[in-house]
């Protein structure tokens, strides 16, 4: 809705520092608390493991995995008071692809290491996927509030 008065530089300049504090709280609440991204990464490393418990036990590892994971963003939620449903930018967002597309590349070497009985690999492939999602939480993070912080 248009407004039919002008505003003043003055209370424009102001409106403008309202919005800045408004990014700067913003990116400072959405920062995950330390447990969350080694919990993430425990869980993560879950799914590509699955494959060695054999049997019907795979299903049951990764559907607790990912009962994990969702009761880990619930804690998010509640311990921020944050749910976000996008991401703010495309550093962010490339982070998010890149370890996704790791994570599934682990789950893929993991189910055909343990079709080819090859336990060394699997485990590599679990490991691989923690030492991803651990650091790479951090990463993301940091572009995320950046984002947030530039108004992207």
């Amino acid at each position: 809705m248009e407004s039919n008065h002008a505003q003043s530089p003055i209370s424009a300049r102001d409106a403008l520092r309202g919005l800045e504090g408004d990014r700067l709280e913003l990116a400072r609440r959405t920062r995950s608390p330390r447990w969350y991204y080694p919990g993430l990464a425990l869980f993560t490393a879950a799914i590509p493991l699955a494959p060695l418990a054999g049997g019907v036990w795979v299903f049951v590892v990764i559907a607790f995995a990912c009962l994990g994971l969702v009761g880990l963003e619930r804690a998010f939620v509640l311990t921020t008071g944050i749910s976000t449903n996008r991401v703010p930018g495309p550093r962010s967002l490339l982070v998010l692809v890149a370890m996704g597309i790791v994570v599934l590349t682990m789950v893929f070497v993991s189910g055909l290491a343990v079709h080819a009985d090859s336990t060394a690999w699997a485990l590599t492939a679990g490991a691989v996927s923690f030492l991803v999602m651990f650091p790479g939480g951090y990463v993301y993070d940091h572009f995320y509030g950046q984002e947030l912080r530039r108004g992207v």
